[in-house]
Parts: C-alpha cells; sequence; structure tokens
C-alpha cells in the first residue's frame, strides 16, 4: 500500500489567517497543488485558532465554498486498478453540492450532494449515461447504515476495486461505516478512468467545500474496512471533545 497523493492540512506550519497558495503532496505525485487567484486561495488555521469542533492542538485550512486547488498535471486513477480516495473536513455547510475532487476532463468529480444525504459523483464520459449520479446515504437500500453528514468532524472513503472480475465501489463514513454501494445504485460510468486536477471545488471558483480541511489522501489500494475505520478513528482523535 502507498500513497499517490498525500495533502495535510491538518499539521501545517502555515500561519494563522494566511493564504494557501501551495501545498505539496507527500505521496508518490510529489507535484504542488497551487492556487494563484487571491480570493480562491484557503485560508490556514493555525492551532487554537481552528473551528471549535477541533482539538486547540489541530491546524486546519477554511474554504468559503470558492475556493480550489489545481495539480500542474493530472493524476489518473485507472478504471482496473485499485484506489481509496479519502478526505477529512469539518464545519462543513452543505447549502450547495460539495465537489471535493474534479477534473477539467468531463467535469467529472466525487462530493457531497447539497443536504449531505448523498455522495455525487461523475464519469469521465460524454455520453448521458455518464451523467452525474446521487448515491443516497440516508437509506439502507444500498448499505446497512443510514448517514447525513453534518457540522462536526466528518470523513469520506471511496474504495474502488477495479481488478476484479466484477468491479465494486463502496462508500464509508468516519465510522468506518458503509453508507453507500455506488454499483448497486448504477455502475454505468465507474468503469471510466477518473482524473484529478482540483481539489476542494470545481475549477471555476462555484461548488466548493464551505467548511475547513484536514486532508486529503489517495492510495494506490483498495483499502480494507478496518484500515478505513482506523483512519475515522484517527480524525475522531482531531475532536474537541
Amino acid at each position: 500500500m502507498s500513497r499517490i497523493i498525500k495533502l495535510g492540512f491538518n499539521g501545517s506550519s502555515d500561519s494563522n489567517g494566511s493564504a494557501v497558495a501551495s501545498k505539496a503532496s507527500k505521496g508518490s505525485n510529489t507535484n504542488n497543488f497551487t492556487q494563484s487567484t487571491s480570493s480562491r486561495k484557503p485560508t490556514a488555521k493555525s492551532a487554537g485558532n481552528a473551528h471549535a469542533s477541533l482539538n486547540p492542538t489541530v491546524t486546519s485550512s477554511s474554504c468559503d465554498g470558492g475556493d480550489f486547488m489545481s495539480l500542474a498535471s493530472s493524476e489518473t486513477l485507472a478504471s482496473t486498478s485499485e484506489w481509496t480516495i479519502i478526505v477529512a473536513w469539518t464545519n462543513g455547510d452543505y447549502t450547495n453540492d460539495t465537489w471535493l475532487i474534479s477534473s477539467n476532463s468531463n467535469a467529472c468529480h466525487w462530493g457531497i450532494k447539497a443536504g449531505g444525504a448523498a455522495v455525487i459523483f461523475q464519469a469521465n464520459g460524454t455520453k448521458a449515461s455518464a451523467g452525474e449520479r446521487d448515491y443516497p446515504t440516508n437509506s439502507t437500500a444500498n448499505s446497512t447504515t443510514s448517514y447525513t453528514f453534518g457540522s462536526d468532524v466528518e470523513m469520506l472513503a471511496i474504495v474502488m476495486d477495479g481488478d476484479q472480475a466484477t468491479r465494486t465501489c463502496d462508500i464509508y463514513n468516519i465510522d468506518g461505516d458503509k453508507i453507500a454501494d455506488a454499483f448497486a445504485v448504477n455502475s454505468a460510468g465507474i468503469t471510466t478512468s477518473f482524473p484529478i486536477d482540483h481539489i476542494l471545488g470545481k475549477n471555476d471558483g462555484t461548488l466548493g467545500l464551505n467548511g475547513e480541511i484536514l486532508d486529503i489522501a489517495i492510495y494506490n489500494t483498495a483499502l480494507t474496512a478496518s484500515l478505513i475505520k482506523g483512519h475515522g478513528n484517527r480524525y475522531k482523535g482531531n475532536k474537541n471533545d
């Protein structure tokens, strides 16, 4: 198991209130995610200044819904490979759709639907069947747990097992609970590769995270449910209990 992309907004040494213009990936992709437009840059929150839901030792970066950062050279997740995307944040406002990971290609993206009760996905394709899909998380029709994302510390884990005869894509929350089965809802489109060009929002400054980002990590394997739960427990340890 190795990380392709690792962006640590928690543990950052950025001074409080400074604009985050660049964030280095500590995975196999060592390129920076950058933002040159002042109004689109996240704002660093140093220890003791992050949202009240977080332990005073935790750092984050605040996003206002119009922020995003871009990768100079696209990183592509193949449809026939295993991979896992993990995003952790707090103080989320889901008035609008939130694109967490996105691409220039066909506006493909993963994110949270307005209201916080579904995960949204758009495949890298131009056909009508590749349009945006909703994977409800507040229903047990395709999962074992009903869940709605809230304003406390949250984690979204998307696990793709693409090298099996029957591909699977499972979605988990911070408790390590499976909250959606993407294939059970609609299998069309998951078979396309997923290029990554942007984080935190759409590349036109819309549909961005309105909250404080903690971490983004992408692995080159399908993490097990127990490992997903371990990641969730680590983020729970950031809470100000």
